[in-house]
């Protein structure tokens, strides 16, 4: 028995299909991108994306709306019983890990959470011998739950017109109508920022000549005709940015924006090959490619890289067009079988504008799409993000070590297990790549520049004055007996080896200095110590490095310099309190030092040595000029 007549059936075809149409795809284009999933499983070269307008009339002159989206292709085609079962939930190729598309849910999927109608065309023998069929919600609604079967039907002549390539022998045309849940209202401009997702998620396939795809606004039956000729052409779009051939804005259009980043392993650089080891005992790999901004992305000054005469020389890279680029592709990339099914923005800190200055892809085969939690409409891996702030020590036992807090994980079927060690792996990484990233501007900062120099002058002019008065320092003997080769040397030997600074920048660096007779320089750099700064003696040279992984630095200097320039004075205010709550504890961290001090005669060196930094402090801090 058919229809809703039947009173025991497990679900009901209407209210399942109505269901289904909440399946969560995060918007149109995500949607669309199933249907590309089936062209390129048929092995098209080229898919065509239409959005078509109508006129109606608003409050005050006519507009237009998108309601019709088609996707035409020139795969192999789809026979009869193919067609059909392509229109079943669950059924199509589903069980096919070969194949982009996997769970057979695709095409009707995509296309009911975005209209009430689609109508297919496929063919196998010209398009002239096409087979039709289509499903309707309202059909469905009453009562009917197969598809129809499909008839011999011409592609219209509408859809052969538009076509920018004569339809092939064989090709599958699908069309969206009745669009009762897509937000797109002019085409133009929701196809080009269609075009750059699309981009991305194809990106591989792309790269290597595969396929292209091509997208059209259409109004009155017609490509509508601007700055591009109406076609929008789906680039790379590699939130690596290692392509040298991509859609990044110039100068990085032609050639990386980012390099690949060292994960100290043999084999290619930027490249690492994760075991992973599934509950039955199979040993699959998953491969992890990592990236890192190139100095010249994101500061001017690089030597034989200078800045379009486009860009803003007065911003760094982030407010640049590459930089905002950069801003869209913020994430670790999870690829599967070349397509990228989610940008996952969880394991990025999503308030560091830095974050977008990095790349990683985690690039895994279908069989582990159990183990990685990909959801069916192929947008994310649910078990996969669960781990982006995964917390081992709220997770063990107090008595408990990692290796049997896995095992008791592993007996439990915890889900996650298979996945820690790649989790704890890129945790790592991540936190290597922002140490290097951190590096890349010392120095370089715009909206900080004016006032680094301001310190940095009064400070030279402190030991200036200092040395003046016959209080003679290492930095001063050392400079006595160095050549101007040898001040250089020695800076740029500490600013590269022990602080990791990259050359450029350390180049840049030891310049300026030279350039103003600058006796000081201040910098942060990761470092494997208890102290929150240290101190380089170099020639004519006073370097205090701050210790990135001590708490100061996130508790105050970051609080304190980094201020994002659209900040409200209500962040303001919270910055200023939060700093000085940290320079308050710092002072009583000091005082209980002395107060921990068992003798009475070390008491009074420390003492002694904290009225000395104030005489100091005091001449480094008040004006030269001042009367005493």
């Amino acid at each position: 028995m058919t229809g809703e007549g039947s009173n025991y059936r497990i679900v009901s075809p209407s209210l399942t299909v109505k269901a289904m149409r909440d399946s969560g795809y995060k918007n149109t284009a995500y949607a669309l991108a199933e249907l590309i999933d089936n062209s390129i499983d048929a092995e098209a070269t080229l898919v065509q994306v239409f959005a078509c307008e109508s006129p109606f009339e608003g409050a005050t002159q006519t507009r237009h709306r998108v309601d019709t989206i088609a996707v035409l292709d020139d795969g192999k085609g789809m026979d009869k019983d193919l067609l059909r079962r392509a229109l079943k939930y669950g059924d199509g190729l589903g069980g096919d890990r070969t194949r982009i598309g996997r769970f057979g849910m695709g095409l009707p999927n995509s296309s009911m959470s975005q209209c009430t109608r689609v109508d297919v065309w496929s063919w196998t023998n010209t398009a002239a011998n096409a087979l039709w069929t289509y499903l309707d919600l309202e059909e469905i609604a009453d009562g009917r739950d197969d598809v129809p079967e499909p008839e011999p039907r011409r592609v219209p002549d509408y859809w052969d017109d538009l076509s920018e390539a004569p339809l092939g022998r064989s090709g599958t045309l699908v069309v969206w109508s009745n669009l009762d849940r897509v937000k797109w209202h002019g085409a133009g401009a929701t196809l080009r920022n269609t075009a750059e997702l699309i981009g991305r998620v194809y990106r591989h396939y792309l790269k290597d000549g595969s396929v292209t795809i091509k997208m059209a606004p259409v109004r009155d039956g017609e490509v509508l005709e601007d700055e591009k000729k109406g076609w929008y052409y789906a680039e790379p779009n590699d939130p690596l940015y290692l392509m040298e051939k991509s859609g990044t804005p110039e100068p990085f259009n032609s050639r990386p924006m980012f390099e690949p980043f060292d994960m100290g392993n043999e084999g290619e650089p930027g490249v690492y090959a994760f075991p992973i080891l599934t509950p039955d005992g199979t040993r699959h790999t998953v491969t992890v490619r990592a990236s890192i901004a190139r100095p010249e992305a994101r500061r001017p000054n690089v030597s034989g890289h200078a800045w379009p005469d486009t860009a803003n020389p007065n911003r760094d890279g982030g407010w640049q067009t590459w930089g905002k680029h950069a801003a869209r592709n913020i994430g670790i990339s999870l690829v599967r079988r070349g397509r990228e099914l989610d940008l996952d923005s969880s394991w990025a800190i999503g308030y560091d504008p830095v974050e977008r200055w990095w790349g990683v892809e985690v690039d895994f085969p279908p069989e582990l799409d159990e183990i990685f939690g990909v959801t069916n409409n192929k947008q994310t891996a649910t078990v996969f993000s669960s781990l982006s702030d995964f917390d081992w020590a709220a997770e063990m036992d107090s008595d408990e070590t990692p290796k049997a807090f896995r095992d008791r994980l592993k007996e439990f079927g915890d889900p996650r297990e298979p996945l820690l060690g790649l989790a704890q792996f890129l945790g790592d990484l991540l936190k290597k790549m922002r140490r290097k990233l951190q590096q890349q501007t010392i120095g370089s900062r715009k909206s900080r520049q004016r006032h680094d120099e301001d310190v940095t002058s009064k400070a030279t002019d402190a030991v200036k004055r200092r040395h003046e008065d016959g209080h003679t320092g290492t930095t001063d003997r050392l400079a006595e007996e160095a050549t101007e080769a040898d001040k250089r040397q020695q800076q740029l030997a500490a600013l590269t080896e022990r602080h990791h600074v990259d050359e450029d920048t350390a180049q840049s660096l030891v310049d300026e200095a030279l350039e103003n007779d600058w006796r000081v320089r201040w910098l942060s750099s990761p470092q494997d110590s208890s102290a929150f700064f240290n101190i380089d003696l170099l020639a004519g040279m006073l370097q205090v490095s701050f210790n990135t992984e001590h708490p100061l630095h996130s508790k105050l200097m970051a609080v304190l310099e980094d201020v994002p320039e659209n900040a409200s004075e209500a962040e303001l205010r919270q910055r200023l309190a939060r700093a000085t709550e940290t320079f308050k504890l710092l002072i009583f961290s000091w005082a209980r030092m002395e107060d921990e001090i068992p003798s009475k005669k070390d008491r009074r060196v420390i003492a002694d040595a904290r009225s000395d930094w104030g005489r100091y402090a005091r001449d480094f801090i008040e004006d030269g000029s001042e009367e005493e």
